[in-house]
């Protein structure tokens, strides 16, 4: 009888399942693969950034010497000199335009009906030859053909453009600017038009002629204003007329300096590429086309002495037109037809003496201005970062100004901080604590949603929604009190600075309700348990907690909105100038243009290599750097109002 054999053993299913098998790759097991991996990834990342780094400052790090040799030529060629005057010199156009629109406004008050009558007149007189084309085009070929058509022919076309004159003037719809008599008078006169009438119909004329005559009353009436106003612009003629000839003989003077540093500059490239040729053939091509890149040199001192020889009659100019500042802001009426009308001669009023003080300062600098002085490397770092123009593509001299591009930016982000953070805190703290979970399956989604629209689909909304839509709101008689309304321009700050609210909802929600949910839980059971209510534990005990989180939050919003490109490109208006902050409140609703903006509108048009691709690169750097500062800021608040743990 065979004996039975005990089976083997077997370990339990529990030691088997937990039992580890090494693995290796490379001699490395799959924990530290794992960690290697995730290393890496962050390894790439900080590499990924350094490399950002280094491009932006090796396309922008040449830009301070670039500009700084520009400004010197500035300087040399006399540009320097004339912008002297003519800078200060722009604010006449200022106030001329600002005397004009008062002038206008006051001759309205009189001549305005008049002229919508005539204006009326005549527009509906060129709607019935639009109307009529055809018929006219026909019989005036008729009279122009050799030889004439028959006689009955000729009447035919005749009385076909007759009839739909006829019909056409009755289609018409004529404004009541017109008695009953006037418009019958009026339909008579177009059906009787003809491609042979050279005189106006005499309802026209009559119109026309009481048109001139109310203009003339009011011109009389308002005749100080109109005298001030003639004499005023015309007043920087003479000046402008010697400044002409002054700009003239330096851009010329520019022009042949740039062309000889380009052709130094080119030989030299050429000199240096024959030394290292080695072939023989090559080498004296190189050396024979450096040759040829030669220019005559530009005598500087000779071509600036010419225009510094006129400072004692741009000066005397200068003193004759502030003079006739002064005497056209004492002559300004105190009256005018309006109250707007009146508030600009005021503020002309006001501005002129201030304009003729600016002016004669000018001129008095133009004695300690030397062309030869050297420009030096901190003036062209102020240059940049406080200049007050962005001006490129110039005939005369491209200045790169930081200010402009800065300020609308800031003003941007402001709005966008200002409207996203009570609606991104207040949402995450109704979602963290208050809604139901009903409620937070359909809130969190719907606000996370909004990452996922497209930001150039956010610009096109602002462009033919909102912007029209804030510009209809801006006319409406009882808000008249607003500042800056009604708004003159759809595409502003106002209208971007609310996309960028709406971008960076999703960002500062979620960060806010991260830092409410690490709020530690035995804050919340310590409260209640003192006996607070759901509000006084929510608004003194977990927002409080969670304020370190809430502002990163803030802060990485403003870091989103800074860094948004397209909607600001699309809605703000892109005017480089700084926002006139003497508007007050209202000047939220002007047009500007931001850093990430100019970046995206200019660089594609410029050449590699130059001042303007330089100088984009180095309002990168700036960017770069002020992103950097604000995700250092949100990091520095965390650590600040970081409860310290025990």
């Amino acid at each position: 009888m065979n004996s039975l054999q005990t089976p083997p053993s077997r370990p339990p299913l529990r030691s088997v399942l937990l039992r580890s098998r090494k693995h290796t790759i490379l001699g490395l097991d799959p924990q530290k693969l794992i960690k290697y991996f995730f290393g890496s990834n962050a390894s790439v990342a900080i590499i990924v950034l350094v490399l950002i780094m280094v491009f932006l400052m090796r396309e922008g790090i040449d830009f301070l010497p670039t500009y700084q040799r520009e400004l010197q030529t500035y300087r040399r060629a006399g540009l320097e000199f004339c912008d002297i005057i003519d800078q200060p010199l722009q604010r006449n156009q200022a106030l001329s335009s600002s005397l004009r629109q008062a002038l206008s406004a006051s001759l309205e008050t009189l001549s305005k009906t008049a002229r919508d009558r005539r204006d009326a007149a005549f527009l509906l007189k060129r709607q019935v030859e639009d109307k009529t084309a055809r018929p006219r085009e026909s019989l005036t070929q008729a009279l122009e053909k050799t030889p004439p058509p028959a006689a009955d022919q000729i009447e035919v076309l005749r009385r076909e453009l007759k009839e739909a004159s006829t019909a056409a003037a009755k289609s018409l719809a004529y404004p009541d600017l017109f008695t009953a008599a006037e418009r019958e008078q009026l339909k008579s006169e177009f059906a009787t038009l003809t491609p042979e009438s050279t005189d106006m119909p005499p309802l026209l004329q009559s119109l026309s002629t009481e048109f001139s005559t109310k203009d003339r009353e009011a011109r009389s009436k308002f005749a100080a204003l109109v005298t001030a106003q003639e004499e005023f612009e015309e007043s920087a003629e003479p000046l402008q007329e010697v400044l002409d000839e002054l700009k003239a003989k330096a851009l010329e003077t520019k022009e042949k300096a740039v062309e000889f540093e380009a052709l130094e500059n080119n030989r030299q490239r050429l000199l240096e590429a024959a030394a290292k040729e080695t072939d023989a053939d090559e080498k004296a091509s190189l050396t024979k086309e450096a040759e040829a890149s030669v220019a005559e040199p530009v005598n500087l001192a000779e071509s600036t002495k010419e225009i510094t020889d006129r400072t004692a009659e741009l000066r005397e100019q200068v003193e004759k037109y502030a003079a006739v500042v002064e005497k056209a802001a004492a002559a300004l009426p105190k009256e005018a037809g309006t109250e707007a009308a009146l508030r600009l001669i005021n503020e002309v009023r006001a501005d002129m003496p201030a304009h003729a003080r600016e002016m004669r300062a000018a001129a008095a600098r133009l004695e300690g201005w030397h062309w030869d002085k050297p420009v030096s490397i901190f003036s062209v770092i102020g240059a940049f970062f406080f200049g007050t123009q962005w001006l490129t593509n110039s005939s005369w001299q491209d200045f790169f100004g930081f200010v402009p591009l800065l300020s609308g930016s800031l003003v941007i982000a402001a709005i966008a901080i200002i409207i996203a953070t009570p609606v991104s805190v207040v949402a995450a703290i109704y979602t963290n604590q208050f809604a139901s979970d009903r409620e937070k399956e359909i809130i969190k989604p719907i606000i996370e949603f909004i990452q996922a629209i497209p930001s150039v689909v956010l610009g096109f909304i602002g462009i033919s929604l909102l912007g029209n839509l804030i510009k209809d709101v801006s006319e409406w008689s009882w808000l008249q009190w607003v500042p800056g309304f009604p708004i003159q321009e759809r595409l502003n700050m106002f209208n971007a600075g609310c996309l960028l609210a709406f971008m960076a909802v999703p960002t500062m929600f979620s960060l806010s309700e991260d830092a409410l949910n690490n709020v530690p839980r035995a804050y919340i059971d310590a409260s209640d348990a003192l006996g607070a209510t759901k509000l006084q534990t929510v608004f003194r005990v977990i927002v409080p907690a969670g304020i370190s989180g809430i502002l990163s939050a803030i802060l990485l919003g403003l870091g989103r909105v800074v860094g948004e490109t397209m909607v600001v490109l699309l809605v703000a208006g892109n005017r480089i100038a700084i926002p006139d902050f003497s508007a007050g409140p209202g000047v939220i609703f002007h047009p500007a243009h931001t850093l990430t903006g100019i970046i995206a509108q200019e660089l594609g048009e410029v050449s590699r290599g130059s001042s303007h691709w330089q100088a984009l690169f180095m309002v990168g750097i700036v960017l770069f750097a002020i992103s950097l500062l604000v995700n250092w800021c949100a990091r520095a608040v965390a650590r600040r109002f970081e409860p310290h743990k025990a």
